[in-house]
């Protein structure tokens, strides 16, 4: 049967059918043509399997016969003036589709009164044709979308599949107007992306930008959470997270391209053509930008059903360039087994295990376990959600990389930086960990090693800088300066790339060098160690890796090194260091233990020693082996740079002289600091040692004995003299059963 009316007449009609809806897409086509609006309703019988059951095959199918033959008549009765029938089409069973058009635009309020008042027609013309006494008042679930006309055949789908949608939840509900919302904002492509920065937890420098998704400010779907759940509920999920990664990838043409964009990526959304094929690489070179520069997040949303088919699809993404980060480790459905398919380049722990983890021990064990394995596979690690200052200070403790989170930096819409106070903590974290590392290395400064190389100003064109390296074949980098201080770097390949480009010379050969050089090139102070530079040097991103290291004084420009040149001297360092460390700790021996009380009396410092003796060690060693013995060396090592870290002695030195017998090199104000921390946990840190209890030996009880010399300046010449007044001290503690601290003050 076949429905196809131009406007209401009364003369009797029938239905289009399924396989006529090309039909149906030729007369809508001629109502776009007339730039009419046209609205698709949706109409079915609520419980019409239910009245099957009940009153028999017979009797539903009286009942569709019914609907097949009022629903012209109750369009007639609905829709007056202007309004124009296109097409009546029967979709299956007793769904139905009604084509309506009308001349002007119309507000979706007088969509929803027609609805309604369509939906009432309907059920009074069908309950009066109805007999049967016992049967219950048939009603009906009815819907609408909108059609716009760009794509017929598909609007036809998707208007039918929204509209039903729509009359499932019913048209006076709270979730009618929210799908309805949601539909009208992926339509008008309503989102905007926000920018929060993944920063270094070692210098406070962004790694990049992670794009998150934000719908229209003020109304219920701003926050992601409610986006994603309705792209859920409609079925429109690969739509709704093209729309977003599209969104996402358009800010690329403001990225530097040593920063990283991270954007989700679903994992049900991994085989999108539009990211490996296709616009993206148009728009790449249009800003002269590569896919190294996108991590995609891999989201656990849902889980991952076919690893095999996944893992392949991965590797497409990794041959085009792009890196891979697996986003809410430790929360999501298979997240270690994600990790163990994929080897993604980063691994994002969620918030969940990061928040309150500065006082939870269970948090800090896995999060422990987790830096251990990344290290193990070379994974970067990142924090997220990191809220408060205790939980930053407990996740650079633990070891990891990077970090995000709103104590870091809120999003925002533009590149921003993390905040002053971040910075801040995280460098005084830095140097604090830089004094207290366990067998602080020996090593030169970076100013001794380092040479000269031409500088220009921001304003020097990129023509001018050419010309420098055409002249000069042995300068690989040029320092950019304003007012003395280094402000950018351009190295030599990194020029020929960009000139070398199809667009290269004609858009930069005039400009100026600021506008391609390294804004954030590695600068460090003359007095740098040679070791930190050079770890430095090496967590920098690949494509900076190689660029030279800028050498300051007092901020002011002094030199260049190279990376070459840093890691000549770091293996000399190193092989220093083999020789005069302690091969069971790890930790400076007497040669470098003399050089430093050396330096700090020439220095004139006031500091204090403090001599560790363990008391009965060679009881232990002797009952239960060198190995038990070795570990207990070992534990101790570790007790005295835990002591070390936890009262926050910066400048502290510790160093292991031989055998049981450690020396801690302090400020003189941590000392009896130190020696607390000590005397109160010296045996939880031998607790599982072969269920050996170090407490219940009789007379072979270990403890410890601590002896403090305070050198104040002028007050011993070499480190004999202060040998010789710790040996008195040391005597005066032993003599103390159990554990003891003894200052020499106490003895003048």
């Amino acid at each position: 049967m076949l429905s196809l009316i131009k406007g209401f007449g009364r003369k009797k009609t029938s239905l289009l059918y399924t396989d006529q809806r090309f039909q149906v897409k030729k007369l809508l086509e001629a109502q776009f043509l007339l730039s009419r609006t046209v609205l698709l309703f949706y109409l079915d019988i609520i419980n019409m399997s239910d009245i099957e059951v009940k009153y028999g095959y017979s009797a539903a199918s009286k009942i569709i016969y019914q609907l097949d033959h009022i629903l012209n008549a109750a369009c007639h009765a609905v829709f007056r003036n202007n309004a124009h029938l296109v097409a009546v089409q029967k979709l299956w069973g007793d769904d139905y589709a009604i084509y309506i058009s009308w001349d002007g635009t119309y507000s979706n309020e007088a969509f929803h009164l027609l609805c309604l008042e369509l939906k009432r027609e309907v059920e009074e013309r069908l309950n009066r044709q109805i007999t049967y006494s016992k049967m219950s008042k048939i009603s009906v679930h009815i819907g609408y979308a909108r059609m716009e006309g760009h794509d017929i055949t598909k609007e036809m789908y998707m208007s039918v599949k929204f509209a039903s949608q729509m009359a499932k939840v019913g048209l006076m509900s709270e979730e009618f107007k929210n799908m309805e919302h949601f539909h009208q904002i992926v339509e008008n492509e309503n989102v905007h992306t926000l920018l929060q920065p993944i920063v270094s937890l070692k210098t406070g420098i962004p790694l990049g930008w992670e794009s998150l998704i934000r719908g229209p400010e003020g109304s219920n779907f701003h926050s992601p959470g409610a986006l994603f759940s309705y792209a859920q509920k409609t079925g429109r999920n690969f739509e709704f997270e093209s729309l977003c990664r599209r969104k996402a990838v358009e800010n690329l043409k403001n990225l530097d391209s040593s920063y990283k964009l991270f954007i989700n990526l679903d994992a049900r959304s991994i085989d999108d053509p539009f990211l490996l094929r296709g616009q993206i690489f148009k728009w790449f070179e249009k800003y002269e930008l590569n896919p190294h520069n996108i991590v995609f997040e891999i989201t656990e949303r849902h889980a991952i059903k076919n690893f095999a088919s996944f893992r392949d699809m991965i590797q497409e993404y990794r041959k085009k360039g792009y890196l891979i980060a697996v986003d809410d480790a430790g929360a999501g459905y298979s997240s270690l087994e994600a990790i163990a398919e994929i080897y993604p380049d980063y691994i994002k722990m969620d918030m969940t295990l990061v928040r309150n983890i500065d006082v939870d021990p269970v948090k800090q064990a896995l999060l422990e376990t987790f830096v251990k394995f990344a290290n193990k596979v070379k994974c970067k690690l990142i924090a997220e959600g990191i809220e408060t200052e205790s939980e930053l200070e407990a996740v650079i403790n633990l070891g990891v990389d990077y970090g995000q989170g709103f104590f870091l930096a809120r999003p925002a819409k533009q590149q921003t930086s993390i905040t002053d106070t971040a910075v801040n903590f995280i460098r005084r974290m830095e140097q604090q960990r830089k004094h207290l590392e366990i067998g602080e290395e020996f090593t030169n400064k970076v100013g001794d090693i380092l040479t000269s190389t031409i500088c220009v100003t921001k304003e020097t064109t990129v023509r001018e800088v050419h010309n420098i390296f055409e002249r000069n074949h042995k300068i690989d980098g040029v320092v950019v300066l304003q007012d003395k201080q280094p402000v950018g770097l351009i190295m030599r390949f990194q020029i020929y790339q960009i000139l070398g480009g199809q667009y290269g010379i004609s858009l930069y050969y005039e400009k100026p060098i600021s506008q391609i050089m390294n804004n954030s090139p590695l600068i460090v102070d003359k007095r740098a160690k040679i070791d930190e530079v050079a770890k430095l040097a090496m967590e920098r991103e690949s494509f900076h890796l190689y660029d030279v290291i800028i050498v300051t004084e007092k901020d002011n420009y002094l030199g260049i090194v190279s990376v070459q040149s840093l890691l000549d001297m770091l293996a000399k360092v190193q092989l220093e260091l083999a020789v005069i460390s302690n091969p069971l700790t790890g930790l400076p021996g007497n040669i470098r233990i003399e050089r430093e009380i050396v330096a700090r009396i020439e220095k004139r410092q006031d500091f204090s020693v403090i001599y560790c003796d363990l008391d009965r060690f060679k009881f232990f060693n002797d009952q239960y082996g060198f190995e038990i013995g070795d570990e207990i060396i070992r534990r101790t090592a570790q007790m005295f740079a835990t002591a070390i870290r936890v009262t926050g002695s910066k400048g502290s030195f510790l160093g292991h002289i031989g055998g049981d017998d450690f020396i801690i090199i302090t400020l003189p104000e941590f000392a009896k600091e130190i020696a607390g921390y000590v005397l109160s946990n010296f045996y939880t840190h031998f607790k599982n040692i072969m269920d050996i209890d170090f407490t219940d030996n009789e007379q072979n009880v270990l403890s410890i004995s601590l002896a403090s010399v305070r050198c104040s300046p002028d007050r011993y010449k070499n480190p004999m003299q202060v040998s010789e007044m710790a040996a008195k001290v040391k005597k005066a503690s032993k003599k103390i059963n159990g554990l003891s601290f003894v200052e020499d003050e106490s003895l003048l």
